[in-house]
């Protein structure tokens, strides 16, 4: 844009129309207000001429820098580049010259405000990030939406060009200050709302750039939620994100991926696996509040294709091979397959890609992902049977030592040539076999009968035969066995004769109250419950033969049990026994320690001063019956100490009225303990 200032003439100050112009003073000189052209512009000069100077005379201009300003015959100057001339003007009169000059200096202008973005959040008014908020349609246009938070400070970088221009500062303006305030290079967001703010040249206000301004209501948290952790290469994944407070003026965030190489992320979150490997899922709350979660991606690689070691494969029935699948690329996480037979009656497939010929015919089999199963391959098996199929028809054949049976089996297919066969046995002293399959039981044992096919085939067939011995009779080991309450004993059959084949038998007790049974074979395992007596019978499962033990139940080492322990305050010791057993017992024994309340061992025992004594007592206690207090002496070695804080009483031994003496071995022994209660250093 040109500038042309007002043109201040010439001052021809016409002294002879003046009453005492002869008298004024001679002057001619430039107004040096007027000194700034800018580059591409016009500027008139401004030049002052009084007395003398302003009659007519020849006045030229010239310019001492024409690549700077040039200037023509009226004192017009040009701005023609960057830079300072000296513009001089000569007036020549009849009898003098006069001469003038002025340093004029030519401006380069600011054609363009550019702001450093990249680091602002700048949208789009049609980003459906603050879609919601703005409108195009209001007073602010389409112009770009830069996000403030309320309260926050965000500060504006701008460069202004050309770079070289004479004055590139720039100033910022704020429409409403009340929302947002510009000053300096910072704009503060006041409070939730809208306004213009113009970056602008402060030598060329009108180059400028606008924005318009959201200040928001800031998010304080982004949360980021998935249905999955991991997906495959080309698959995708939709995450969502939330943010808080719920009024929150921008709810959009922006996604990014930290390895896009291995997944991506577009705008609405959807996040692209691109190769295997994992990255890290950002979600930017978009109001520049600077808040974000994150959600990390596994992307696995799934199989592309499958290749098999062989394309087809010829099998006689019966007959196996293994094919072998390579899954590509290597890179596949998962590398397993299934394996499937277009017809199993043709041709089975296991887990292991193991095929097996089953009959004639023609099968797919397909090898398939396990996890991608639109990636498979397949091989044709084609299976023949020229050889016949041999198998005895009995599998657990028995006969009896004396006795015959007849075995039969199965050739095929139907259409053999030769279904003939030859049997034999690997112990003829065992089983006699005949050519028709009639089998001879010679003596007890185990024999195999082998049928082989006599076309040359080499198909062949075996089956083991089992002669047994009949059981005659049946006797037990022992008559009676004793067994103690919860424990076991064991009675062993024996079977005339003794090498008969069946020894299984079945067991069963005449009072189950006090013993129980178990056991199927020629031993008997007998299981005390209760004192007392009962039989155990036992049935032979071969010919039903009968026979019987009697059994005593008790655990001698527990026919006594303390059943009540204490000590009275004057340091009295109480003792309750039971017989739990059904023996009359006429004596018993026992050992006693004692402590004080701190468990350090008193000393109760004056001959060897220690903390233990022994006693027995003399009372009869019959089945069932207790012994209590007032009936127990302790031996004559017992000195009574005084504060006793713990009792423990074992019982040793005891005497039967049949005049039998048990001794309690130390490790069957049962303890029974008493301490007193320890209350502000006493015992009670």
């Amino acid at each position: 844009m040109k500038r042309i200032l007002t043109l201040l003439l010439f001052a021809l100050v016409l002294l002879t129309l003046i009453p005492g112009a002869a008298l004024a003073e001679n002057k001619f000189y430039f107004d040096k207000s007027y000194n700034t052209v800018m580059e591409g512009e016009t500027l008139q000069l401004v030049l002052i001429r009084e007395g003398d100077c302003a009659e007519e005379g020849t006045l030229t201009f010239t310019s001492s820098n024409k690549r700077a300003v040039t200037v023509d015959e009226d004192g017009f100057v040009y701005g023609v580049g960057k830079g300072q001339a000296t513009i001089t003007a000569t007036l020549k009169g009849r009898n003098r010259t006069w001469t003038a000059k002025l340093t004029v200096t030519c401006a380069r202008a600011v054609t363009e405000v550019r702001v450093k973005e990249d680091s602002l959040p700048l949208y789009s008014v049609y980003d459906p990030l603050v879609a919601d908020v703005v409108d195009p349609m209001d007073e602010y246009g389409d112009l770009p939406v830069l996000v403030v938070r309320k309260g926050a400070e965000m500060t504006i970088s701008a460069t202004l060009y050309p770079t070289d221009a004479s004055n590139r500062k720039w100033e910022m303006i704020s429409s409403d200050t009340g929302v947002a305030r510009a000053s300096g290079t910072t704009i503060t967001g006041r409070a939730a709302g809208q306004c213009l703010v113009t970056v602008r040249s402060v030598s060329n206000p009108e180059v400028s750039v606008a924005y318009r301004v959201l200040v928001v209501e800031a998010v304080t948290k982004v949360k980021v939620t998935g249905t999955e952790k991991t997906i495959y290469v080309g698959e995708s994944l939709v995450l969502e994100a939330t943010v808080s407070p719920a009024n929150a003026t921008i709810q959009g965030v922006t996604w990014s991926s930290d390895r896009e190489d291995n997944a991506s992320v577009d705008e609405n979150g959807v996040v692209y696996g691109v190769s295997k490997g994992s990255a890290v899922i950002k979600a930017r709350a978009a109001d520049g509040s600077g808040r974000y979660a994150t959600y990390t991606v596994t992307v696995k690689q799934q199989p592309e294709s499958i290749t098999l070691n062989n394309e087809s494969v010829t099998l006689k029935v019966g007959n196996y091979t293994t094919m072998k699948a390579t899954v590509l690329p290597s890179t596949t996480d998962d590398k397993s397959v299934v394996w499937y037979s277009s017809d199993e009656s043709v041709a089975k497939v296991n887990t292991s890609g193991r095929v097996t010929a089953v009959s004639p015919g023609t099968a797919i089999i397909t090898c398939e992902s396990k996890t991608h199963g639109y990636v498979y391959a397949q091989a044709v098996v084609y299976v023949y049977q020229p050889v016949t199929k041999l198998a005895f028809v009995e599998k657990n054949p028995y006969v009896a030592v004396g006795e015959s049976i007849q075995l039969t089996w199965e050739i095929g297919p139907d259409t053999a040539t030769d279904t003939s066969v030859t049997l034999s046995t690997n112990k003829p002293n065992v089983i006699e076999v005949s050519q028709d399959g009639t089998v001879y039981g010679l003596q007890r044992g185990e024999a195999y009968v082998y049928v082989k096919a006599n076309d040359g085939s080499g198909k062949e067939a075996r089956v083991k035969v089992t002669v047994t011995q009949p059981v005659e009779g049946v006797a037990m080991k022992y008559d009676t066995v004793s067994v103690g309450v919860g424990s076991k004993v064991t009675n062993t059959a024996q079977f005339t004769p003794s090498n008969a084949t069946i020894t299984n038998m079945t067991w069963y007790s005449i009072d189950p109250n006090v013993a129980t049974v178990s056991g199927t074979g020629s031993k008997a395992t007998v299981t005390g419950r209760a004192w007392g007596d009962t039989t155990i019978v036992g049935v032979t499962e071969d010919g039903g033969y009968v026979t019987t033990f009697d059994v005593s139940v008790g655990n001698l080492d527990e026919a006594l049990v303390i059943t009540n322990l204490y000590v009275e305050n004057n340091d009295t010791i109480r003792i309750v026994t039971y017989n739990q057993s059904n023996l009359v017992i006429t004596r018993f024994y026992y050992e006693i320690e004692l402590y004080d309340a701190w468990g350090n061992p008193l000393d109760c025992n004056y001959r060897n001063h220690t903390n233990m004594f022994e006693g027995s007592n003399n009372n009869t206690i019959y089945p069932g019956e207790s012994l209590g207090r007032g009936t127990y002496s302790f031996g004559s070695e017992f000195s009574r100490p005084w504060g006793i804080g713990k009792v423990v009483m074992t019982i040793t031994g005891y005497e039967t009225e049949d005049g039998t003496s048990r001794y309690i071995r130390q490790e069957n022994r049962v303890e029974k303990v008493w301490e007193a209660t320890v209350l502000d250093g006493y015992a009670w």
